[in-house]
């Protein structure tokens, strides 16, 4: 399905960001709104952007190194409204330790001047591996 494409480049885009903790890359990501909203594992809800930023802004400046994963990906797409369900595996370094987690995430785009913005990341952790049919983000 060719429509469903551009989701999922923009989810990997997302993906690379958040790997490469690129802060201008993950700014292109997101829907510059003040009704954006973030769920870090857990965190409260964030809701901004400004907000997101220094959010995002944070978790890079205390992670020394991150990859992360994706399987279980699912996409739909309801007009200019698209979501995507998926399980990351997040292994970072911080302070001198390693830490791996896998955590259930949902992202929502919306499609704005004929690009695919993200509105919503909501992660929680997950109690058990389900990192299974995983995509590698490059």
């Amino acid at each position: 399905m060719p429509e469903i494409d551009p989701v999922l480049q923009a989810n990997r885009k997302f993906y690379r960001a958040l790997t490469e903790m690129d802060m201008q890359a993950m700014g292109e990501v997101w829907l510059h709104e003040d009704w954006v909203r973030c769920v870090h594992p857990g965190w409260a809800p964030i809701e901004g952007w400004p907000a997101l930023q220094e959010s995002w802004q944070r978790i890079f400046e205390n992670t020394e190194h991150m990859h992360v994963t994706v399987g279980g990906v699912f996409v739909s797409i309801q007009g200019e409204m698209a979501w995507v369900s998926c399980v990351e595996r997040v292994s970072t370094t911080a302070e001198g330790r390693m830490d791996m987690a896998y955590v259930q995430a949902t992202n929502l785009f919306v499609l704005r001047a004929g690009v695919w913005r993200m509105v919503l990341h909501h992660a929680s952790h997950l109690p058990i591996d389900a990192g299974e049919g995983e995509e590698t983000v490059h």
